[in-house]
């Protein structure tokens, strides 16, 4: 009995690994491109907003995409999809390398987008199905370092490449990455299918007793998806929005090099990864999750009004501290709403994170063309303006939904 136990549990570890590199080389397969934006607008005389529009065709199919997947995920095979993934980010990594303009190269991101919508919510089911609950905590805290990898490797191998003047070998970077990767799934995984489901805790007996409505089920459905769905929406724009121009910023407001701005630029994703760290402690103590996020969201205001100060008062170190201060607080409400409330239920995990990775790139979509317009019409000053704001209004909403709960 403990040696089957200790199998179970070691087949638990392995799949949360592979599960972890896969989804941190998916997000390599995605923002090769935005780690090397600064340098392809240099070379191909490509303004911001066309630039912008590149990311945006990305996470449009990405956002229609999850919500599709949402529903189906739980039908798929993991193994081939996710294998399958892969390749197909390869594709479109290796025919952005080929067609180099991003007028052209946005199409191709449009089918990237399509087929990483598929990712998030096949991994969250798989690991809601295939993982017991005592190992969930470690599952939610390897599945959020995954954004911080892969946006680390994918930005400074961006710096890399762009230092010495081979701006687009991130592609064929990305494209070798992804193929490696998905040979390692499907030999990893041949144990998958002989894997027991972990099934769902266990309930009271109280609980089990308690009569529920299908009106009042559907009713609190409802409300917790479209509450999370706004939060969700305001996180994607302010986390990606920063990560995405700041390269931009860095170079042309306070005249760093492409390279050394994208090579800054790395502390934001590298410092998110406490993100996670600051939600999981802070749930011990605050347990309503709309609160706990309207905490982080208050404390997200603050450091982006500090970062409209540095530009204001041309501080580079006080525009990068606040905004990886703002990236690490944007990674745990992800985290929260993306994997902590999708991991805690019993059904329909990969359903729930597919929704809400849904809305989160709907935030992602406008933080690509958005701050594109803005820039090219008014400037640094509206947007960095705009940003604690917004910041500001879902602190708001968070805690106004919080108060009407309790």
């Amino acid at each position: 009995m403990k040696e089957k136990r200790s199998v179970l549990e070691r087949d638990a570890t392995i799949l949360i690994l592979l599960c972890t590199v896969v989804y941190a080389s998916a997000y390599v397969g995605r923002y090769s491109y935005t780690a090397s934006m600064v340098a392809i607008m240099e070379q191909t005389g490509a303004t911001k907003d066309i630039a912008g529009t590149v990311t945006t065709f990305f996470y449009f199919t990405y956002g229609c995409g999850q919500l599709v997947n949402a529903f189906f995920c739980r039908r798929y095979k993991p193994r081939p999809v996710i294998a399958g993934i892969l390749l197909v980010s390869l594709l479109s990594n290796a025919a952005a390398a080929l067609l180099r303009e991003p007028t052209l190269i946005r199409w191709v991101w449009l089918v990237n987008g399509a087929a990483q919508s598929a990712l998030w919510c096949t991994v969250i089911e798989l690991l809601s199905r295939k993982i017991p609950p005592e190992k969930k905590g470690r599952a939610i805290i390897a599945m959020s370092a995954t954004v911080t990898i892969g946006t680390a490797l994918a930005y400074s191998v961006a710096a890399l490449f762009i230092a010495l003047g081979w701006a687009y070998a991130t592609f064929w970077f990305a494209s070798g990455l992804l193929g490696t990767v998905a040979v390692l799934w499907i030999l990893g995984t041949r144990r998958l299918s002989r894997m027991p489901d972990a099934g769902a805790p266990a309930q009271s007996a109280d609980k089990a007793a308690q009569p529920v409505s299908q009106r009042a089920i559907l009713r609190g459905a409802l409300v917790a998806i479209l509450t999370c769905g706004v939060l969700a929406i305001g996180n994607g724009f302010l986390r990606d929005t920063l990560v995405q121009w700041t390269p931009s910023l860095l170079y042309e407001h306070f005249g760093l090099s492409e390279s050394a701005s994208v090579i800054i630029t790395l502390i934001l994703p590298v410092i998110s990864v406490c993100g996670t760290v600051i939600a999981v402690t802070l749930h011990k103590k605050i347990s309503t999750y709309t609160s706990l996020i309207g905490v982080m969201y208050a404390v997200a205001t603050a450091a982006l009004f500090g970062l409209l100060g540095g530009y204001r008062w041309h501080i580079a170190a006080a525009v990068v501290l606040c905004g990886a201060m703002n990236a690490c607080l944007m990674a745990g409400i992800n985290n929260v709403i993306t994997s902590m409330i999708p991991l805690e239920r019993a059904e329909g995990a990969g359903l729930f994170a597919g929704v809400m990775d849904a809305f989160c790139y709907v935030g992602n979509t406008l933080s690509g063309f958005l701050p594109g317009i803005l820039l090219e019409r008014y400037g640094y000053g509206v947007l960095l303006t705009m940003l604690p704001v917004c910041a500001l209004f879902f602190t708001l909403f968070a805690f106004f939904i919080s108060r009407r709960k309790a």
